[in-house]
């Protein structure tokens, strides 16, 4: 597969620990998925939960669904399909129920360090086409399918399949798919809430009753589309997985599975590697020398828009209005790379045209059209602010991929160890493609330091690479707390060096 032919494409990068998926559109990195083999996501999972507590107040109870915390479940809830699915109606779902009852809940948000998971009783099941609802009597279709002759056929085909209580989503990929593929995945569907009900009713106590499946299989159902030209993967018994699940869930997909087998990392051979290291910095360049700065806080994502460097046109108004406008498509970009979900403020360079803010606020939600993720956008305060909601899917990439500083106490955070290894993994591939070199030295803060020599895995992987190869971990007490550098060690081992392999 060509570089330089690539358009639109999925990687996979699969290591000991992560397993990463990246969405390339147009050429550029548009979305980064991680999921640790340890720790998979629980948004989407379907359990038999016991309830602990009914707060009478809140409408709402404590469930014990087997994790470490009790999710929190909205009793009196409303599954509001127009935030949702984009649809104009909105189905009231009452539910009682008193502590020691065993309920059907299904996460819809991840828990957090302090809170568990946020429940619910309104039970979907998505597929590529359509979504299927468990228990409520209800056939929408999605709002980013606008031809009403279209919207009215698939009403009809889908209240067609839906058994007596049930209901259906069409998601947006019915755009592109036959009656019979719709046909077919709605069988399958409802086969799967069947086997859900026979585990519910087959379950003695709490239990998970639905996996909602790895990362692979939630890539195949949600990111394949007719535009994607192909599926690049560097694990080879990986990649005969994404090969199985494209026959039985899209066989209509024309493009390929292919192995990575290169040295290079997947990442810089597809020219994207700069785009995943500037995910973590929360400054973002512009390409006419503006930039934005994203700044995460407890109740929101704060985003402000800068002019910088660009100098644009003598008119001040011209200039700001084209730099917001550029923001704008970056923003759209920078909130699906991030998965960032929640309140987002954006914060845009002062216009005094009232049609150049109007126009700034309808290009954001064009480009905000296209995010499989909801989202809403209000219009431009007094102040130049733009509100936006955008409904939080899994676990952002930040929560999956850092951890808090040891330092400073939480008000910070560093890269986790896998993703540090990866990197160092990378640049051990580069310094020994050099055949001369046969010892390599770590250099690294000594906490650093100390974690990639403990860290078994890492240690086991290295050592399989490189088993002819010598590799020395240096504590440096000059170095960054998280910084590290690799070099050469062919002129000596400095004292203190630990051999990792």
């Amino acid at each position: 597969m060509q570089t330089d032919e690539i358009k639109n494409i999925i990687l996979v990068d699969s290591e000991a620990s992560y397993t990463t998926v990246g969405l390339i559109e147009n050429g550029r990195l548009s979305e980064l998925y991680s999921e640790s083999v340890d720790e998979r996501q629980t948004s989407g999972n379907i359990y038999k939960g016991k309830v602990m507590n009914v707060v009478d107040g809140l409408q709402s109870a404590f469930v014990d669904i087997g994790l470490s915390r009790t999710g929190f479940w909205y009793i009196d809830e409303t599954l509001d399909h127009k935030s949702v699915f984009g649809e104009q109606n909105a189905l009231p779902h009452r539910i009682t129920a008193k502590e020691g009852d065993y309920v059907m809940v299904q996460a819809i948000k991840e828990g957090t360090e302090l809170k568990g998971p946020k429940l619910s009783s309104n039970i979907s099941i998505p597929g590529h086409y359509v979504v299927y609802l468990f228990n409520l009597d209800f056939v929408g279709v999605s709002g980013k399918i606008t031809s009403s002759t279209l919207r009215e056929r698939l009403t009809k085909l889908l209240r067609s399949l839906a058994p007596e209580g049930r209901g259906f989503i069409a998601r947006t990929n019915c755009l592109t798919a036959t009656e019979d593929e719709i046909v077919q995945e709605a069988k399958f569907l409802i086969k799967a809430g069947e086997r859900i009900q026979r585990k519910w009713e087959e379950a003695d106590g709490v239990a998970l009753i639905h996996n909602e499946g790895n990362i692979l299989y939630r890539t195949i159902r949600d990111m394949l589309s007719d535009k994607i030209e192909g599926i690049v993967c560097n694990n080879r018994r990986m990649s005969e997985d994404i090969r199985q699940m494209v026959d039985m869930f899209c066989p209509y997909f024309k493009g390929s599975v292919e192995f990575y087998d290169n040295e290079e990392d997947i990442y810089d051979y597809f020219g994207i590697g700069e785009d995943i290291g500037s995910i973590y910095n929360p400054r973002v360049e512009l390409r006419s020398g503006g930039f934005l700065v994203i700044e995460k806080t407890e109740a929101l994502t704060a985003i402000d828009v800068n002019t910088g460097k660009f100098l644009g046109t003598d008119n001040r108004e011209d200039t700001v209005y084209r730099t917001n406008l550029e923001a704008v498509r970056e923003i759209a970009r920078q909130l699906r790379l991030r998965n960032i979900g929640g309140i987002i403020v954006v914060d845009f360079i002062d216009m005094t045209d009232e049609e150049h803010k109007v126009s700034v606020v309808e290009a954001l939600k064009n480009e905000l059209f296209f995010d499989r993720v909801k989202t809403r956008v209000l219009d431009m305060s007094g102040l130049g602010l733009v509100e936006i909601t955008r409904k939080k899917v899994g676990q952002t990439l930040g929560s999956v991929s850092q951890n808090k500083c040891p330092y400073c106490g939480g008000t910070g955070f560093l890269l986790v160890d896998a993703y540090v290894s990866r990197a160092i993994k990378y640049r051990l591939k580069g310094l020994f493609m050099n055949h001369n070199v046969s010892i390599a030295l770590i250099y690294a803060h000594p906490v650093l330091a100390r974690h990639l020599v403990d860290h078994k895995a890492f240690a086991e992987e290295c050592s399989g690479i490189w088993s002819h190869k010598r590799i020395y971990v240096v504590p440096d007490e000059k170095m960054d707390f998280g910084a590290y550098n690799v070099v050469s060690g062919m002129g000596g081992v400095p004292s203190g060096g630990e051999l990792l392999t």
